[in-house]
């Protein structure tokens, strides 16, 4: 309406401007007037009116004068009721505009209808605007519309994609019932002149249905429904997606490097430094159109998709002004209104996470490292020579003041929790510039923050083995398998059983900004900006004790862990179509341009192991040397301490590697995306139908950057003094790393007997081994052809050629290797760690990779489809590196791997799916895909079994398996609008979805060796890594659109994924399935103002892990051994959106 009134205004600016600028200071509403006139026309009268106010009032020629003669009496009455009075009967309306105007126009009509196609199917998302304005709308998801117009005679312009689109001359108050007729080009290409609306499901099931591929897809419509925050929490509702941890994809059973993440159409950056994963837990699903899943592929896809595709697309610009705000707040009810949270001092992120972006280590630190390459002796035996030098003093102050910066504390503590928070804002406007030109915005922004806290969980270590091993000798019990666990007897024993507490804070916010610029109906360029940031902070603590031991007394074991994760997103894509003239066989040129950032801070990493032995009487340790060659004296304790610590077997010089969990750890990971693809299509007529010949390329670069700091903690059993530090505080962890304990200590005296000249901790401030740089680059052309073989026969094939060039290099100056692996053997030669090639190079040229796909439709609304695709699944750079760590986020030594060659996968799909109604689809997938080479995460221990002295953690590295890999299932699909089975259900849809999937492969020998250490019939065949056998989605959904209520109840269940490989006789860990039921609603109260809110995991059943073989329910030969079991509680939101307009 507005719109309308403006472009009045803009016509009445050549023909009438009357009367001056009102009173200053007086507002037009308070103007009064007195006025006769008799059988005037309605121009005369607005004259004279606007004379006597002195008031300007627009109005256009054409409108007044079709009107009749009118009359007028008033004394001394305001403005606006005089000019009320003289157009309501006319049927027109007196608008002010920034109070020194007065626009005169049409009092707007609503113009309504429905859109449907020539099988009487109703079209959602179609485009509807009056010409020559940009006021316009979209059919709703049931193809009906309502629009206001202001004028007789105003022209609709009805548009979509596929069909043709049409032009009609409406009157006010009309009511139309409009068919489209499909156009005869291709249903799934490209167009400039009309803009196509997929944020509903009705629409996503109609671009499915047209698409040459198996393709499955989540509208906003779907998002807001199931209460999605973000876009992994929206992916677990589609047919064969499976999610680990939040935020792990799968696709029909693979995932990591497996599954491609694109936003807008080009590839987003990774920033998991521990997986090939894309952070799509990262990207808000509030600002997103819809989620498409392609599962199999056209060469003008990435050929690196060996699982599937995921399409994020930004919302889209609409047709008219929309703007709307969403608040909700609630609480997960393991903590509540008032409750507490497991947390630690400092731990608090900031309102925008700044808190952890900033914790990382200061300049000051790292210069330290350069300052003393060779550590801190120099320091100290300079201070001990010349204890009085004020140079000195000033240098051990400065840095003192260095070590004092990190926060003295590694233990958790419960703190008041705050309630959950979300906040959203949207806004989106179209204008025409120069006449023809249009010009389209898009922004967005989305803020949330969540709370989580596991309060008494369950987690017992279960084992073949019995006994206490630390990596000290004053704790420590021979390892032994006890004689109730026999290969005819098989059981597990507890190890160690915990009670386990952990507090979760996540807060993620994020941007869209986007602009769209349409020069004319061939031409279109768009540009659009997705930022997020997100942070995470984790307090865990655990608290148990070693159930049998073999020790005169008890031995406890408490451990802590206190992370914080900062990360960032950032995608800029300039995308443009232009289609070269005219006409139905006219070649179109699309284009894409994009950079993508993304970046993980993990600041402060502070992991403590602690077992604590309580003999029975006292104990005594030996204290530290007073004197150069001497032994320290006995001193009595009543417990014994150890910060366990152990090795890993195999590696190394000596064919043994520290493996020391206890510490502070810095690691951040920078990857930077640039991605320039260009795609021509050419149509051209053959066989009587519309045909497309489509050439392209595609350039993508990734530049990564790895560092990683490890300081190690006073105490540990590498040390040179061992765990002597431990008895200095008590066993006290916050006082291990107070500012008492760290740092130069100067003695008291200078002539103090028996005391060190100088003492303290200082944290080692040079880099870790591992820290690398690299660059993943592949670069592809392609060809293909869309055929219509028939009027129901479709095919759609090619190649496209891809190579890739991926470069990794170890950051070897400046790194800290360890004193003990570095000293010199017996003959004086020192050993040198400095690997000979720390270059990693992985080149191929083109190779083809093909794509065909075949889909028949049987009538208008079913298909038939066959598939068939060859992939690639590459290395990553860190997997490629040649470099091996210890990583305390794994709990095992990381080992690269430059040998590695790229995995390939045959592809096989069909699909039948029928479209009933509008929204509705009934379908049936089978898939089965052909792994070789597959690159497969390898675990290896080298176990010294009853022999282990020490806590022995497993290498892990990826490896091409020998053995060919096969994943195939099935996938049902059902949505059905349960009124056209029962008038009064009719505002009722009822959906399903399941995956049944199996997938199988080869244990690797010392696998299988591990495995049947006790196990003599353990299977010798695996399923792969987060595998599930099925997945099950369901909703029932209730609309009414009198009321405008909507009621989603879902329901969500993942069959068992195995989720760890153990290598020392027991069975590996799988998770078990656990039903979710989540309840969301809206109801608006006013015309904008809509109440919302869920309640999600409303079952609030217990996750678990459990030690098992695969298939067997959960059990170990009839019998249940639970690893981990936790409630994660239920979820509750409240909140308000108000769309202003």
């Amino acid at each position: 309406m507005r719109i309308s009134c403006y472009v009045a205004a803009l016509s009445m600016l050549a023909t009438n401007l009357m009367a001056s600028e009102p009173s200053k200071g007086q507002s037009i509403r308070d103007i009064r007037l007195s006025v006769s006139m008799q059988h005037q026309p309605l121009r005369n009268v607005l004259t004279r009116i606007a004379t006597q106010s002195e008031v300007k009032i627009y109005f256009n020629d054409q409108l007044v004068d079709k009107h009749d003669d009118v009359s007028v009496t008033a004394r001394n009455e305001p403005l606006m009721d005089v000019l009320d009075h003289v157009l309501q009967p006319q049927g027109m309306m007196a608008q002010v505009f920034e109070n020194n105007r007065i626009i005169v126009s049409a009092v707007p009509q609503p113009v309504s209808g429905s859109v449907k196609d020539a099988h009487k199917a109703a079209l959602p998302g179609v485009g509807i605007h009056i010409k020559g304005s940009a006021q316009g709308t979209i059919t709703d998801a049931n193809g009906n519309f309502t629009l206001n117009i202001s004028e007789e005679g105003a022209t609709l312009v009805i548009s979509y994609i596929g069909f043709v689109s049409q032009e009609i001359k409406v009157m006010p108050g009309q009511h139309l019932q409009i068919v489209l007729k499909e156009s005869r080009t291709q249903l799934n290409e490209v167009q400039v002149q009309a803009r196509k609306r997929t944020n509903t499901d009705a629409a996503v099931l109609l671009e499915r249905k047209a698409s040459a591929v198996v393709q499955d897809a989540i509208s906003a419509a779907s998002i807001e429904k199931t209460a999605s925050i973000t876009t992994t929490q929206a992916l677990q509702r589609v047919s064969g997606v499976t999610i680990t941890d939040d935020k792990y994809v799968a696709i029909r059973g693979l995932g990591d490097r497996s599954v491609i993440g694109q936003l807008n159409g080009v590839r987003l950056a990774s920033s998991d430094p521990d997986r090939s994963a894309i952070p799509l837990d990262l990207v808000p699903a509030s600002l997103l159109d819809n989620i498409t899943i392609y599962k199999t592929y056209t060469p003008d896809k990435p050929a690196d998709a060996a699982a599937g595709i995921v399409e994020l697309k930004t919302r889209s610009v609409p047709d008219s002004a929309a703007l709307s705000i969403t608040i909700q707040s609630g609480y997960n009810t393991n903590i509540g209104p008032g409750g507490s949270v497991n947390s630690f001092y400092n731990s608090d992120p900031g309102f925008f996470g700044q808190k952890v972006k900033n914790a990382g280590l200061s300049q000051d630190f790292v210069n330290l490292g350069k300052q003393y390459p060779n550590g801190y002796g120099n320091l100290q035996a300079a201070l001990a020579a010349s204890p009085g030098d004020p140079a000195l003093k000033a240098e051990a102050t400065r840095v003192n003041n260095i070590m004092h910066s990190f926060d003295p504390v590694l233990t958790t503590r419960y703190a008041p929790g705050k309630l959950n928070q979300i906040y959203s804002a949207t806004y989106g406007n179209s204008f025409t510039l120069f006449h023809k030109h249009k010009l389209g915005v898009i922004a967005g922004v989305n803020y949330y923050e969540r709370e989580t806290d596991i309060h008494g969980g369950d987690l017992t270590q279960w084992s073949i083995y019995q006994g206490v091993l630390t990596g000290n000798g004053q704790v420590n019990s021979t390892r032994i398998i006890p004689n109730y666990i026999t290969p005819n007897n098989l059981n597990l024993g507890k190890y160690i059983s915990y009670k386990e507490n952990t507090g979760t804070q996540t807060l993620n916010y994020g941007f869209l900004g986007g602009l769209t610029y349409r020069f004319n109906a061939l031409n279109e360029i768009s540009l659009q900006y997705l930022g997020s940031r997100g942070a995470d902070v984790q307090a865990s603590n655990l608290y148990g004790y070693y159930e049998y031991t073999g020790l005169p007394g008890t031995v406890e074991n408490i451990v802590y862990s206190l992370k914080r994760s900062y990360r960032t997103l950032n995608t800029f894509n300039l995308q443009g179509e232009h289609k070269f003239w005219k006409g139905e066989y006219a070649p179109r040129l699309s284009y894409n341009g994009a950079t993508s950032t993304s970046s993980q801070d993990d600041p402060d990493y502070r992991f403590v192991n602690l077992a604590v032995y309580h003999p029975i009487g006292s104990g005594s340790i030996t204290g530290p040397n007073t004197s150069p060659g001497s032994a320290g004296d006995p001193i009595g304790t009543p417990v014994y301490y150890s910060l366990v610590s152990g090795y890993v077997n195999g590696y190394g010089p000596y064919g043994i590697i520290q493996a020391d969990p206890n510490g502070r750890r810095y690691r951040r990971l920078h990857e930077t995306n640039y991605n320039y693809k260009a795609d021509l299509a050419l149509p051209f007529r053959m066989l009587g139908n519309h045909q497309e010949f489509k050439l392209g390329g595609n350039y993508l670069h990734r530049d990564r950057t790895f560092t990683e700091n490890v300081l190690s903690l006073p105490g540990s059993n590498f040390s040179s003094t061992g765990n002597l530090a431990l008895y200095a505080v008590h066993g006290d962890l916050d006082h291990l790393v107070g500012y008492d304990q760290i740092g130069v200590k100067m003695p008291a005296s200078a002539t103090g007997e028996g005391q060190p000249a100088v003492g303290g901790f200082l944290y080692n401030a040079q880099k870790s081994p591992n820290n690398y740089k690299g660059f993943y680059e592949t670069r592809a052309f392609y060809g293909m052809l869309d055929l219509k073989l028939r009027e129901n026969l479709r095919l759609t094939g090619g190649a496209r050629f891809e190579m890739n060039d991926i470069e990794a290099a170890v950051d070897t100056s400046g790194v800290f290797l360890d004193p003990s692996l570095t000293a010199p053997s017996k003959d004086g030669n020192a050993v040198k760690l400095v690997f000979t090639e720390p270059n990693s190079v992985y080149k191929t040229k083109y190779k083809p990779y093909y794509s065909l796909n075949l889909t028949y439709t049987l009538k208008q609304d079913m298909n038939f489809r066959l598939g068939y695709s060859t992939t690639v699944a590459r290395p990553e750079l860190r997997e490629l590196t040649n470099v091996f760590e210890f990583d305390p986020f794994q709990f095992a030594l990381v080992v690269g791997n430059p040998k590695l060659v790229n995995q390939s996968t045959t592809n096989y799909d069909f699909r039948w799916e029928w479209f009933p109604g509008t929204g509705e689809v009934i379908s049936v997938s089978a898939f089965y895909k052909q792994i070789d080479h597959q690159l497969t995460k390898v675990y290896s221990e080298n176990s010294q079994g009853v022999d282990a002295r020490y806590p022995e953690f497993p290498a892990v590295k990826f490896e091409n398996d020998p053995n060919q890999g096969h994943v195939y299932g099935l996938e049902l699909e059902a949505v059905k609008d349960l009124g056209k089975l029962y008038d009064p259900f009719r505002h009722f849809f009822l959906g399903a979805n399941l995956l049944l999937a199996q997938s199988d492969i080869k244990k690797s020998a010392e696998r299988l060796a591990a495995s049947r250490a006790i196990d003599r019939r353990s299977p010798s065949n695996s399923p792969l890594f987060e595998q599930a056998p099925y997945s099950l989605n369901a909703f029932l959904n209730y609309n009414n659109p009198k009321t405008r209520t909507d009621i989603n109840v879902s329901f969500n269940e993942v069959g068992e994924r195995l989720i760890q490989i153990n290598l020392s006789g027991e069975p590996d860990l799988y998770s078990r399935p656990m039903p979710v039921l989540d309840l969301v609603f809206s109801q608006y109260l006013t015309r904008r103002l809509q109440l919302k809110g869920y309640a999600k995991n409303i079952l609030d059943q217990p996750y678990q892990e459990v030690y098992a073989n695969p298939g067997t329910g959960g059990k170990y030969y009839g019998k249940s051994y639970i690893r981990r079991s936790y409630r994660r509680g239920s979820e509750l939101m409240l909140g308000l959106t108000y769309n202003i307009f």
